[in-house]
């Protein structure tokens, strides 16, 4: 199975950088580029704009837009522009936003699900071109109706890992998107509760000639994460993590050969992920990502599993 295959800009990445990285993405053979926003980086939409500006066919995303700091009416907008400009390729993802983040901007809405559901909704039917009227918890909008809604609405999905969360995307959303750290038993966990939706994984990718040194690499990455405590929920799902020789490792990410990346990707694809976006470990991301391009998209557009 071939999913879309798409490529993670990290926000820490220096901005000069973005035009580049996003014509290597398309030259390479990728299929997407997603953008995070996270505070107090880089903007994702103004980021998605230079990214798509610059290529012709790469489908952008930005995952997440932190929903609390988006009045959608703006936020449709904004989205719709980027559709109309370029249709096709562009699909945005809200979040609840970090906790830590929306109060220290003043922005932490009394109920996060509930902010984040409306908003998704009433940016939808925006960009569906319907006039939206509603006095919900989080938003209100009287008789708003973009002027101009593209002719093919930019998919609108919800990024979140918890059982409220994924109903959201379920019932309000055209799909959901899931952090790293989901390996493929939490995927089908997710895509069970999400129904129709496409789901998207961020996972992280080491590829070396030798699967031992690829392992070893990415072991310090996972340990920090569960060590961090984030997303436990996710990663137990894996089973158990007691270092880079762990059966479980293989399962939270494309690791290894390039024969073991192309395998790991088809897993993700049955367990229901619609795309796949590498997030690449190591000092050399773009080398990472070249590699990935010469040496395993072929392997699965060919669809060959030569392990």
């Amino acid at each position: 199975m071939r999913p879309r295959i798409g490529v993670m800009a990290a926000p820490h990445w220096p901005v000069t950088e973005l035009p580049a990285t996003a014509r290597a993405a398309e030259a390479a053979g990728f299929d997407e580029l997603w953008f995070a926003e996270d505070c107090f980086l880089h903007g994702g939409l103004t980021a998605a704009a230079t990214a798509l500006a610059v290529t012709e066919r790469l489908r952008v995303g930005i995952g997440l837009l932190p929903a609390a700091v988006r009045n959608p009416a703006i936020a449709a907008m904004e989205i719709a522009t980027l559709g109309a400009l370029h249709p096709g390729r562009v699909e945005i993802a809200f979040g609840h936003g970090v906790e830590a983040w929306m109060r220290q901007i003043g922005a932490r809405p009394p109920d996060r699900l509930v902010a984040l559901e409306e908003v998704v909704r009433a940016t939808r039917a925006l960009l569906r071109g319907e006039t939206v009227t509603t006095e919900g918890a989080f938003v209100r909008l009287r008789d708003v109706r973009l002027e101009s809604p593209p002719e093919t609405p930019p998919p609108v999905l919800v990024g979140t890992t918890g059982e409220r969360g994924i109903a959201i995307a379920g019932r309000s959303a055209d799909g959901l998107v899931v952090p790293e750290g989901s390996g493929e038993a939490a995927l089908e966990w997710a895509k069970g509760r999400l129904g129709d939706g496409a789901l998207v994984a961020y996972t992280w990718l080491r590829i070396d000639a030798d699967a031992g040194s690829a392992r070893e690499a990415l072991w310090p990455v996972v340990r920090s994460w569960r060590d961090g405590g984030l997303y436990p929920g996710l990663l137990a799902r894996a089973g158990e993590l007691e270092g880079p020789g762990s059966e479980a490792l293989g399962r939270l990410a494309v690791v290894g050969t390039a024969e073991d990346c192309a395998a790991a990707v088809r897993r993700r694809a049955e367990a229901g992920a619609a795309a796949v976006v590498l997030m690449p470990v190591g000092p050399d991301p773009a080398g990472q990502l070249a590699r990935f391009g010469a040496e395993v998209l072929p392997l699965l557009a060919a669809n060959v599993d030569r392990r």
